[in-house]
């Protein structure tokens, strides 16, 4: 009897030590929605192969096969495409509600893929390469990994900021423009494919961005086309908003136009005004110098004698 309660107490406390990390892995994060050919979910020793409406699940690890694709939806609506060849890691997924401060954390590690963010805040996102950590502002990218390290990052919508393990960082916020990191962590300035030098382009632009070749099923219409990103011929960006604009006068609905008087027109001819002056003016001339004041209109009153001062006797 004793050695079946020691058999019980030692399973439960096995039981106790190995639950928390099964159930670690086994927190659904996600699903997949679309598998074409050889799609796999592994955590440590156990693998299985990903169908569509399959979920996933935190610390799993997704490899994608040859001529194969796999689109996931994670919880948050945080949507990812993984391309052929690729490797991915869930590391971490805490997401407590719609617009929620989160921790989601994702580590790429070979291929090519599609990300676009989800409702949680922009805070919440971590994504991890080989040579950068990136953070996303309501984003759209793609991502090329290439078997020497070295990182293309394209931009479709909103904006990234890339940082190496130096600290040096690169912003992303032209749509249809590219960032390379070469395999050492250099962040070069970006540029259109265009303009990419072609001893640089070290792989076909089709091999490196597939998901604009063809779209996946997370995002049907992209915003910028195979040809657009090609040729360079970008839409200009949204001008900037003036910094200062004029405070917007309230409108109660109670006040009146104010009154404008019409200013009248004078008749053609000498100004009224001015033929005054100039009548003043000579009448007052003419007085003084034949001592008798100037021309009196019928009801002006005679000008009085001039004063004269005492005579003064030599």
């Amino acid at each position: 009897m004793r050695n079946i309660v020691r058999t019980i107490v030692a399973t439960a406390t096995l039981g106790a030590v190995v639950l928390p990390a099964f159930a670690q892995q086994t927190a659904r994060i996600g699903e997949a929605i679309h598998v074409v050919n050889e799609v796999r979910a592994e955590y440590e020793r156990d693998r299985r192969d990903l169908q569509r409406g399959d979920e996933v699940h935190q610390n799993e690890l997704i490899e994608v096969g040859a001529e194969s694709i796999g689109e996931l939806v994670l919880a948050d609506q945080t949507k990812l495409a993984l391309g052929p060849g690729s490797r991915l890691l869930l590391d971490k997924f805490v997401y407590n509600g719609e617009r929620a401060n989160g921790d989601i954390v994702l580590d790429l590690f070979r291929g090519t893929f599609r990300f676009i963010t989800g409702v949680a805040s922009r805070n919440s996102y971590r994504i991890r390469t080989p040579g950068v950590a990136i953070t996303v502002r309501g984003t759209v990218f793609d991502v090329f990994i290439a078997d020497d390290r070295a990182i293309w990052l394209l931009l479709m919508e909103g904006a990234i900021r890339a940082c190496n393990d130096r600290g040096d960082c690169r912003n992303l916020d032209r749509p249809g423009q590219i960032l390379r990191i070469s395999p050492r962590g250099d962040l070069e300035r970006p540029a259109t494919w265009a303009a990419i030098p072609q001893r640089a382009r070290s792989v076909p632009f089709d091999t490196a961005f597939p998901f604009v070749v063809a779209a996946p099923v997370i995002d049907p219409t992209p915003a910028l086309s195979r040809d657009v990103i090609i040729t360079g011929r970008l839409p200009k960006p949204p001008a900037q908003p003036p910094s200062k604009t004029p405070p917007r006068q309230r409108d109660t609905g109670t006040s009146k136009p104010p009154r404008t008087r019409e200013a009248s027109t004078p008749p053609p001819g000498p100004s009224p005004g001015l033929g005054v002056a100039i009548g003043i003016g000579v009448g007052i001339g003419i007085g003084s110098a034949i001592g008798g004041g100037g021309n009196r209109g019928p009801n002006r009153p005679p000008s009085p004698p001039p004063r004269q001062g005492p005579t003064r006797k030599y």
